[in-house]
């Protein structure tokens, strides 16, 4: 399986609440437990977002 290429700063949200609150709990070949530390989900179910960059922050064209 091919991933996706990084293209800035990501950030993970709970499936549950869609709290930015992730922990990794375990990882390992079979893949990673993340928990929820809002609202105790535990699983290894997470989304993964692009954070948008503020105006001006970027690199100077």
């Amino acid at each position: 399986m091919r991933r996706r290429p990084k293209r800035g700063r990501t950030v993970l949200l709970c499936p549950q609440c869609g709290s930015p609150r992730i922990a990794l709990v375990a990882g390992s070949i079979m893949g990673q437990v993340y928990h929820c530390q809002k609202c105790d989900y535990v699983g290894s179910l997470v989304f993964e977002t692009d954070v948008p960059e503020a105006e001006g922050s970027g690199p100077a064209p």
